[in-house]
């Protein structure tokens, strides 16, 4: 049986995996994700260096199935084909001959601030969602397209295609440009209800249609290697290459999240939160809100998100600050051992006091960039473990919010929860959001959800499973996390009782 390569591009790492059908992630190439700062709030990756990056793991992981126990009984061998996950919004011109032009603007670079206002004035907040699902922000494509057309105009002038990274990276392989919906819709420029590009929309920064990616249904494949691609990964010419699209999508793949009502709740620096929904939601009062809704990597199907800007961070901003910074204690290990262990003194009880987690603003619900961490309540008897705890309170808090409210807003009352990222080590995060629901919490037990569901949309291009179907059949089993009846009682009246009003006191 072959092997799969599953790659997820993302903001910090590049991770390739290979995967064995029914046997699932054998092996994980880990590389870093290089950024440069540009004065002005500017951040670039440079196409060089992260092809070259996405290459490395990939060969690693070819080395690894050539090698591995039981390929020479057939039990792995050669990769039969690639899929390819990434961030979304982030992107690079390409000139007539398909060569980047100039360097990738990130996801997260501010510059294109003014663009995004022009567009609110241009077209509505409201009008915008309606189409695209999303609101106008720096980070998304079309601003930075409109950036880059006054502040770089000799590079947008040799822009004949757009790629963002996940269609950059299968261009770089295969010579051929397309995308998938999950992707095209973070770009503020494609209706998510009909799955096609908006013309009129990209017609604001003088392009058409042909010039972005086409959009492939899954596991479609975007093409073969080329002879020189496959060269260097040490594969065969022609092996499938298929974009699996936008990383958490991707993610959702790989955890089983597909049907209405399954919810992804990704956790990491900062933690998203995904319902899946069968018809795209685009009320003005979601956008009003705070969410934002797109298309699922799936077909058929969509997902209103929300999330929280600073989750993972939340927790290594208060161990720097309260349990010492990193130089004085370079292991992250020892770090994250000491704030689990305060965790353990407070016990498994909901803390006294309230932490509003707003770190670096709130998205969602009612959405406010200036909100900011603020604790309530906290005594002479509490201690450094006591707010530990509230800290972790805090942040399940938002997400048993967040759910209760896209479950209003969509009609869609929240299922299966299942909880990917870093954050699903911790268990007593893990207590606190299971006491609180709404739904059924489940950890998946994979720690690469994404790049595993790029390997499984892999396996559809190279026909190691006969349809999509098959392959999410393959998805990661997942863990429910159980929580005693007491403990879910107690959790639910400090949330009803004391949090939520607390959190809610300001908006009135």
């Amino acid at each position: 049986m072959a092997t799969l390569i599953g790659v997820d591009v993302g903001s910090t790492h590049i991770k390739a995996v290979l995967v064995v059908p029914g046997s699932g992630v054998i092996h994980v190439a880990r590389r870093a994700t290089v950024t440069h700062a540009v004065r002005g709030g500017g951040a670039t990756h440079r196409p060089e260096e992260l092809l070259g990056a996405v290459e490395s793991a990939i060969t690693e992981c070819v080395t690894v199935a050539a090698t591995a126990p039981g390929a020479a009984e057939g039990r792995g061998g050669a990769p039969a084909a690639i899929g390819i996950a990434s961030m979304a919004e982030a992107g690079v011109p390409l000139d007539a001959k398909g060569r980047p032009v100039g360097e990738i603007v990130a996801w997260f670079d501010q510059r294109p601030a003014s663009q995004a206002e022009w567009l609110e004035r241009r077209v509505g907040a409201p009008a915008l969602f309606a189409r695209t699902g999303l609101r106008p922000e720096a980070k998304y494509t079309l601003p930075k397209l409109l950036w880059l057309r006054k502040e770089r105009p000799r590079e947008f002038a040799r822009l004949r295609r757009w790629a963002g990274v996940a269609e950059l990276v299968a261009h770089h392989f295969t010579g051929e440009l397309a995308t998938n919906a999950s992707l095209a819709c973070r770009t503020a420029a494609f209706s998510v209800a009909e799955r096609r590009w908006d013309a009129e929309l990209l017609s604001l920064a003088g392009l058409v249609p042909e010039q972005m990616p086409a959009v492939l249904p899954l596991g479609r494949p975007v093409g073969g290697l080329t002879a020189a691609a496959a060269a260097r990964l040490g594969l065969a010419a022609g092996t499938p290459v298929a974009i699996a699209g936008h990383d958490h999508l991707a993610g959702a793949l790989g955890a089983g999240v597909t049907k209405p009502g399954d919810v992804l709740d990704s956790m990491g620096s900062a933690e998203a939160t995904l319902l899946v929904t069968r018809a795209p939601a685009l009320a003005d009062e979601l956008r009003r809100s705070g969410f934002s809704s797109g298309c699922h990597a799936l077909d058929g199907a969509w997902y209103v998100g929300g999330g929280l800007q600073a989750s993972g961070a939340l927790v290594e901003w208060f161990i720097d600050r309260f349990l010492g910074p990193a130089a004085e204690s370079p292991e992250p290990a020892d770090r994250y051992a000491a704030f689990l262990a305060l965790l353990d003194r407070a016990g498994p009880e909901p803390a006294r006091p309230l932490v509003r987690p707003y770190l670096r603003g709130r998205t969602a619900p009612h959405r406010d960039p200036s909100a900011a961490f603020e604790v309530e309540g906290m005594t002479e008897a509490d201690g450094l473990a006591e707010l530990a705890a509230a800290v972790i309170d805090g942040a399940a808090f938002h997400v048993r919010w967040m759910l209760e409210e896209l479950a209003r807003l969509t009609s869609t009352q929240p299922g299966r929860v299942r909880i990917v990222g870093g954050g699903a080590r911790n268990q007593r995060w893990l207590a606190a959001k299971a006491a609180l629901g709404p739904g059924r919490f489940e950890v998946a037990r994979t720690q690469e959800a994404a790049a595993l569901g790029a390997a499984l949309v892999a396996g559809v291009a190279g026909g190691a499973y006969g349809s999509v179907a098959a392959a999410l059949a393959d998805a990661a089993a997942s863990v429910r996390v159980a929580v005693s009846p007491g403990v879910r009682a107690r959790y639910d009246a400090a949330y009803r009782d004391r949090w939520l009003p607390a959190v809610r006191a300001p908006l009135r």
